[in-house]
C-alpha cells in the first residue's frame, strides 16, 4: 500500500506500507518528525467516491513547523481551522481510502492532480487593475 509522507520541509515521499491494524502506530513508527502528543486523523476530503485522509500533529516546538499547505475545506472532528491554514507539526500523512474503509494506494501524483483541483485558478488569478497597469506600461513604451 502506498501512502504519502509530506516531510516538514514541503518535500513528500511515497512510502510503501502493509495494511495496518492500528494506523496512528505505524505512522508513528515511519516518521521523521513529530509533534507533541500522539498523531491523530486531523481532516479528512471526500473525492470520486474515496476518503483521503491526514494524519499529523497540530501542536508541537519551534522549528518543527510543517511548511505545506493542505487543501482546503478538510472536514474535521476538532478543529475549527480550515485545512489550508492550520499550522501543522512534524510529518503530515495522507492515506486513501476506498468506499469499504480499505487502504488504497496513494501516490504522489495522485495527490499533485487532487491539490491542482482544488486550487485550479488561484494562482493565474489577475485582477483587471493588474492588467490595466501592464497595458498603460506597454504603451508608455512605445
Amino acid at each position: 500500500m502506498k501512502i504519502i509522507r509530506i516531510n516538514i520541509d514541503d518535500s513528500m515521499n511515497e512510502l510503501s506500507i502493509k495494511q495496518p491494524t492500528n494506523i496512528q502506530n505505524e505512522l508513528t513508527k515511519i516518521s521523521k518528525s513529530i509533534g507533541n502528543g500522539t498523531i491523530q486523523e486531523l481532516y479528512i476530503w471526500k473525492y470520486n467516491g474515496d476518503t483521503i485522509s491526514c494524519y499529523g500533529w497540530y501542536d508541537g516546538d519551534s522549528g518543527f513547523e510543517n511548511k505545506h499547505e493542505l487543501i482546503p475545506n478538510g472536514i474535521s472532528d476538532f478543529l475549527e481551522e480550515d485545512s489550508s491554514e492550520k499550522l501543522l507539526f512534524g510529518d503530515i500523512f495522507l492515506i486513501k481510502k476506498n468506499n469499504k474503509d480499505k487502504l488504497i494506494d496513494f501516490c504522489v501524483s495522485d495527490y499533485a492532480s487532487v491539490y491542482n483541483e482544488f486550487f485550479e485558478g488561484f494562482d493565474d488569478c489577475h485582477t483587471d487593475e493588474e492588467e490595466t497597469d501592464e497595458d498603460e506600461e506597454e504603451t508608455e513604451e512605445d
